[in-house]
């Protein structure tokens, strides 16, 4: 008896240590990652004006132009001034780039995400397979908060 109890406070012990470790990366990104976000920054531009900012990998090239590129992300657009990537209209592009109050971003950094929607496709179909062999092969046990092999 005494042993299966300290092999269920173990596990939860584990458990709290995970999280702890998590809470404390999320709060590593959130503190010393100097990249700001497209959103906020149009919402107050003087505010932002000059900061570097991240635009992630859901921003589209909308058109191209000689000088740059036009963006969306999230259904705003915005112009970004820079030696364009190898990109085409319709492509997912992730950039870092200094925003300016006046309305556009210099470009510092870009990736063309080539054929982005494919690869995600691609990469969820064997994790639900594994998913789907896992709980045929195993049940979860809620009480002790483990994986049992079915009968």
């Amino acid at each position: 008896m005494n042993d299966r109890f300290n092999a269920f406070h173990h596990r939860w012990y584990k458990i709290i240590a995970l999280l702890a470790v998590l809470v404390g990366l999320a709060a590593y990104g959130y503190l010393f990652n100097p990249v700001g976000k497209l959103s906020k920054c149009l919402a107050n531009p003087d505010l932002y004006d000059g900061q570097l900012i991240g635009v992630g990998t859901e921003a589209k090239v909308v058109e191209l132009l000689p000088e740059g590129f036009i963006i969306q992300e999230l259904g705003q657009r915005i112009r970004v001034v820079g030696d364009p990537p190898d990109a085409s209209p319709g492509d997912y592009i992730r950039i870092r780039a200094v925003f300016h109050k006046e309305g556009y971003l210099e470009l510092e950094r870009s990736y063309v995400a080539k054929g982005r929607r494919a690869k995600i496709f691609v990469s969820i179909v064997p994790a639900l397979l594994v998913i789907f062999l896992l709980f045929r092969t195993y049940r979860i046990d809620w009480r002790h908060l483990l994986f049992r092999e079915r009968a």
